[in-house]
């Protein structure tokens, strides 16, 4: 089949992973790929992923909200080139683009997939929901966001489910053999230096406990208060602000648990990341990673949002188990990633709900 995936850009973070990792796989398998982005694309790491698996990507050349109309017939000029089988946005601005280009070319066949639970406020989710005639499906990445975007009306039910993201557990692996380091226990969290990760909880949280170490990986705009937030609490010496780290999943295998301390989340790729590592996880009830997680302790733990007591005190309580029973729990859940969100089998059901909505359009 012929795929065209846009997304709004390729900036690091978890769902341009995924994206990136969806588009390699369906190319192993024989589809023709191709990626059009709004934004020119921004990371050397993706566009150098596709360029070694021999996939275009199209720039639509966009800067801001003012090039919308250019945009828009940019992207019927490339589709209308070589027109796809399927179009698939992902993220609320290329969702709304890939909507719209079906204005001006009805024939096509076009999915929308919502990578958070919500992707704005009330203003976005009435655009959804004055375009939704023009996507023949809405997918989200976790069963809380389809549950939000069902109930509050902006997905219709009947043309909606979910896809999770998928894993890729030959690159996250445990390491072997697993060396102790003699130290305090090393704590790693990721993810994007921003309001929604909450990281001010995961701080005052961190500061209860009296001798672990916690490493934080990415960037964002909250780093300079984060920074403040830690000389604050006297904390320089135990955690440490890594900035955009490319080698993530050797830093999984380098300390001994991860934490998430969001306040909402779509789905959580750095949790399942983490599981399929084998490292026992803390997260928070902010939506899909404690679907991820499961809630009957096998996993990891599962605590409320908001709540700095209850968190330092999921962390304390990992930090107490014996080497036996952590490396226990790792391998719980490293076989829930294998047998639920392994990257092969999310790939498979991505191809059989492109062939169904191929076919309903022939």
């Amino acid at each position: 089949m012929r795929i065209d995936y846009v997304i709004t850009g390729l900036e690091i973070g978890g769902a341009e992973y995924q994206v990136v990792a969806l588009l390699e796989q369906l190319a192993l398998r024989g589809h023709q790929m191709r990626l059009i982005s709004l934004i020119p694309p921004s990371s050397a790491i993706f566009t150098d992923r596709l360029a070694a698996a021999n996939i275009p990507v199209h720039s639509l050349a966009m800067r801001s909200s003012k090039d919308l109309p250019q945009a828009l017939f940019r992207l019927r000029k490339v589709l209308r080139q070589s027109r796809p089988d399927i179009v698939h946005g992902h993220m609320i601005h290329a969702n709304l683009l890939s909507r719209l280009v079906r204005l001006l070319l009805p024939s096509l066949t076009v999915i929308s997939t919502a990578h958070s639970t919500r992707e704005g406020g009330k203003l976005r989710d009435w655009a959804y929901r004055l375009t939704s005639p023009l996507s023949q499906m809405n997918t989200c990445i976790s069963e809380a966001a389809t549950h939000r975007f069902i109930s509050e009306r902006v997905f219709p039910r009947g043309k909606t489910r979910t896809i999770f993201n998928g894993i890729d557990t030959e690159k996250f692996h445990p390491a072997e053999p697993k060396q102790s380091h003699g130290g305090p226990f090393r704590w790693l969290a990721a993810g994007r230096l921003a309001e929604e990760k909450d990281y001010p909880v995961l701080i005052t949280a961190f500061s209860q406990l009296p001798a672990s170490t916690l490493l934080i990986a990415g960037n964002g705009p909250l780093l300079a208060s984060l920074k403040q937030q830690v000389i604050q609490a006297g904390l320089e010496d135990r955690v440490e602000f890594l900035g955009v780290r490319y080698d993530i999943a050797q830093l999984y295998r380098q300390v001994d648990g991860f934490v998430l301390s969001s306040e909402r989340e779509g789905y959580g790729l750095v949790v399942a990341e983490a599981m399929a590592s084998e490292l026992p996880v803390v997260v928070t009830h902010c939506g899909g990673p404690a679907e991820i997680v499961g809630e009957d302790g096998a996993a990891g733990w599962v605590v409320p949002v908001k709540n700095p007591s209850a968190l330092a005190n999921a962390l304390a309580s990992v930090e107490a188990l014996s080497g036996a029973e952590r490396a226990l729990l790792g391998k719980t859940g490293r076989k829930k990633i294998q047998d639920n969100f392994s990257l092969h089998q999310i790939v498979t059901q991505w191809e059989h709900l492109y062939a169904m909505l191929s076919h309903q359009a022939d």
